[in-house]
């Protein structure tokens, strides 16, 4: 047992759950000098005393044990600073990545389906030029819209994560070749919407194609040349300029709040998305954020409520809360499947067995034979 990773794990949980040692060591009924030195790696716990920090911080045995692993290539952007407990969340969120991404190219390994990465030819440095790249790759016409982003992505040889995980700092990261990937982790959070969640995937995509530099393991705060540019990628690679201005000459004959919801719907994308696209279009005829405001104001004189975020956002890659998504895709637009198909496979081919496959989709052993016993 690694004395380091055992005070981490502690330290990592006690921040989660808002415990101080004298409330940790009143709740599992050791002296504070006693937690003290664990924490600082000093002593070495005995099993009577690991088992009292456990049961006090509702962890696991084992969770209490792990080893922590480190993603050498990640990249983990924050917009703010953050707080002790927010670094804790975060660190969850990275060691739930790095098993994941263990687990998946084991799938992969005991399998033999190991996955190509198709995009490792495209070198364009401009944004809209390396969204084109990728739609050419995937043969997709410029007019065409992108009926399923996941399975586009996964096909293109990224695995990707949808995890709901409680860190509201960020929408999504994505590791490199070296770790296993290239992946993408997905925030996925019922208060954030299917169109920000399909943008997130898009927009990392950006990252991995653009930034390659940029995945070094560190967790910083946002480079703000990086994201724009990540956000152009999206946009360009979700709903070209071209196709766009297109759907808007077709919508001509209704309102033009209309013709935002209906492109918006067309290209699966959020209404904020297809304001920026129209700003530009329009740029020249109304100033800065006017378009938001007042989409925002026509809305609620015709829908009768209000969208809670109608002020202009820093960029298309800010946040539209779920509640706040007129006309917002359904959650079957957004499933990812791989990677619960490849623990079927390895199960079936009985290579792993039911208490593992169980652990790999973090089920409980009922809740994985209710899951097989659904499997036709």
């Amino acid at each position: 047992m690694a004395l380091t990773d055992l005070s981490k794990n502690v330290r990592r949980y006690m921040k989660l759950q808002k415990l101080s040692i004298p409330q940790l060591a009143a709740k599992s009924s050791l002296g504070t000098a006693t937690l003290s030195n664990i924490l600082n790696g000093k002593s070495a716990p005995n099993s009577s005393t690991l088992i009292k920090i456990s049961s006090a911080l509702g962890v696991s045995f084992p969770e209490l044990l792990a080893e922590i692993p480190k993603l050498k290539t990640l990249r983990f952007r924050t917009k703010s600073k953050l707080t002790a407990r927010e670094v804790a969340e975060r660190d969850q969120v990275e060691i739930d990545s790095a098993i994941w991404l263990k687990n998946y190219v084991d799938l992969e390994e005991l399998t033999g389906t190991k996955s190509v990465f198709k995009f490792d030819k495209i070198t364009a440095t401009n944004p809209m030029e390396a969204a084109k790249e990728v739609r050419k790759v995937c043969k997709i016409k410029d007019a065409e819209p992108i009926y399923d982003l996941v399975s586009l992505v996964e096909g293109a040889g990224i695995k990707l994560y949808l995890n709901d995980f409680n860190f509201q700092k960020t929408f999504g990261l994505s590791v490199n070749k070296e770790d296993g990937g290239p992946a993408i982790i997905v925030n996925n959070s019922e208060a954030i919407s299917v169109e920000r969640k399909i943008f997130t995937i898009a927009h990392e995509l950006g990252h991995l194609l653009l930034h390659k530099s940029s995945f070094d393991g560190e967790v910083s705060e946002e480079n703000n040349a990086e994201e724009k540019q990540a956000d152009m990628f999206a946009g360009e690679l979700l709903m070209p300029e071209e196709a766009f201005f297109k759907q808007w000459e077709a919508h001509r004959g209704i309102s033009w709040i209309d013709a935002v919801l209906q492109i918006k719907q067309y290209f699966g994308v959020s209404y904020q998305t297809v304001l920026y696209r129209l700003n530009d279009l329009m740029k020249d005829r109304f100033p800065s954020g006017y378009l938001h405001k007042e989409f925002a104001r026509l809305y609620r004189q015709k829908y009768g409520h209000d969208l809670k975020n109608h002020y202009e956002p820093n960029s298309i890659a800010d946040i539209a809360p779920a509640k706040n998504e007129p006309k917002e895709l359904s959650s079957f637009n957004f499933t990812e499947e791989r990677f619960e198909r490849l623990v079927r496979q390895a199960y079936e081919q009985e290579k792993i067995s039911i208490s593992r496959a169980a652990e790999i989709l973090n089920l409980s052993a009922e809740e994985m034979r209710e899951r097989v016993a659904e499997w036709l």
